[in-house]
């Protein structure tokens, strides 16, 4: 089942752990992996990169980003709509980035999102684990992808 990373481990990855310069072996990884079925992303992820890095990086790589599938969108956006627990402009910040698009995507193709977003089922605003969680889709964090799929990130020695 492939991966589908969200646009938060994308930032986080390049402004915290394995920036371009520090960890290229991420994003080889990254690509070496989409290449297998292992994981990918969409377009609307890739959209929502603003860091010129990051857009770099995604308009070098187009095959990482697969167009949206926006076939259960309707049935993502309904149930957040829906929930009464979440305030008017947590539903309206939620349904206006690429998240609904993301889970709908995973929905329609039974692909595993991966984002850095922790559950919080009382919160009052809406987060991908929760609505992943509500509609029946997988979910996980890429520390844990990292695992499952044994990635390993090797030094060189230099002489």
């Amino acid at each position: 089942m492939p991966y589908l990373f969200d646009a938060n481990t994308l930032i986080e990855a390049k402004n915290r752990y394995y920036a371009f310069d520090v960890c290229p072996a991420f994003w080889d990884w990254l690509i070496l992996e989409r290449r297998r079925g292992n994981v990918l992303s969409i377009e609307a992820v890739k959209d929502e990169l603003e860091d010129p890095d990051a857009r770099a990086w995604a308009s070098a790589n187009p095959s990482f980003f697969e167009p949206n599938d926006l076939t259960r969108l309707s049935e993502v956006s309904n149930w957040v709509i829906a929930e009464e627990r979440f305030s008017q402009a947590s539903r309206n910040s939620f349904l206006g980035k690429a998240d609904p698009i993301i889970i709908a995507h995973a929905l329609q193709k039974g692909y595993t999102v991966v984002t850095q977003e922790k559950p919080e089922p009382s919160s009052k605003k809406a987060k991908i684990p929760d609505v992943c969680a509500a509609l029946g889709v997988n979910w996980n964090d890429q520390f844990k992808i990292l695992s499952e799929l044994r990635a390993r990130f090797i030094l060189e020695v230099q002489p």
